[in-house]
């Protein structure tokens, strides 16, 4: 299959092999609404919410480093996916809603991170991909549950420089580590809640599940086990009139940790290991391209306040 016929198939495995969805602003997702107690915790037992005071001001710095291993044609059809540093800003925060506020995250710099020896070819492009979010910016109206209730995040303005699954990674870390969504309930040392979303990718569902463990609370830090799974069932895509994907297979795994300031929209840190593994087809009436992708990437984040 030639490369040019690939262009919504690329954008497609490019979620189904990352994490999250893209944000399109047209449709957008539905809020985070499903947060779901599993244990309370320990005795005594505190209600944690968001106490983000107006014009808080932070600035981010996140690291993702990637491994993979593909069928052999995969990085000619759907390039390579570079790491990446992002240096993000956050704020100045506002008042919004019912005890919700409201900020705008920007993009001041973007880095590719690429391994040594990368071929001249594909350096190039992986680059562009990935500085062309130099700039980038989004809105998000938070509860103080830490749950999104609306955002503004118009990707499109660079979309086709832009790296695809770049793109879908950041909307993953924003959603399920970057900020930590909280139970209604009262919690302890111990408690488990989960998020849980069905993602429709086109015509193709994802499952995801994040999962949080309350390790410790001093004042108003809190300190959370983080686990993600994502799975797909057997399932055909329509990606366009002439192409077909088949979703034999997919499945995603990932553990780390995150460190949460009430008085911060972004966690003052956060480390998340994954692995998935997809088993696809791509099917026109020329023919059937099977392809398989296994994929291991290492998250870090870290934040400052500046007021």
């Amino acid at each position: 299959m030639t490369q040019h016929r690939f262009t919504l198939g690329a954008c497609l495995l490019a979620l189904l092999v990352s994490c999250g969805c893209k944000k399109d602003k047209a449709t957008p997702p539905p809020p985070e609404l499903s947060v779901s107690m599993v244990e309370a915790g320990d005795e005594p037992r505190k209600v944690l919410r968001y106490a983000i005071a107006p014009g808080t001001v932070v600035r981010s710095v996140l690291q993702v480093r990637t491994a993979s291993t593909t069928t052999e044609d995969l990085q000619d059809t759907f390039g390579l996916l570079p790491g990446v540093r992002l240096d993000l800003h956050a704020g100045p925060t506002v008042a919004f809603g019912d005890q919700g506020i409201r900020y705008v995250l920007r993009i001041s710099r973007a880095t590719p991170i690429l391994p040594e020896g990368t071929e001249e070819d594909r350096l190039e492009g992986a680059q562009e991909g990935v500085r062309a979010l130099n700039g980038m910016r989004g809105r998000f109206d938070l509860s103080d549950r830490g749950i999104v209730m609306d955002s503004d995040v118009p990707w499109t303005q660079g979309q086709e420089r832009i790296h695809p699954r770049v793109t879908i990674m950041l909307g993953n870390v924003r959603s399920a580590v970057a900020t930590v969504p909280l139970p209604v309930e009262p919690v302890g040392v111990g408690a488990v809640w989960e998020v849980r979303r069905s993602v429709r990718l086109w015509s193709a569902w994802v499952t995801q599940v994040t999962r949080y463990e309350l390790v410790d609370r001093t004042g108003d830090r809190f300190r959370v086990r983080i686990g993600v799974r994502q799975s797909a069932p057997a399932q055909v895509a329509d990606l366009n009139p002439k192409l077909e994907m088949h979703v034999r297979t997919y499945e995603m795994q990932g553990e780390g940790h995150a460190l949460v300031d009430l008085g911060l929209p972004i966690a003052l840190e956060a480390e998340l290991e994954s692995h998935s593994e997809a088993d696809i087809a791509l099917v026109s009436p020329e023919e059937t391209e099977p392809i398989q992708s296994a994929r291991h990437s290492v998250l870090r984040l870290t934040t400052k306040r500046e007021r």
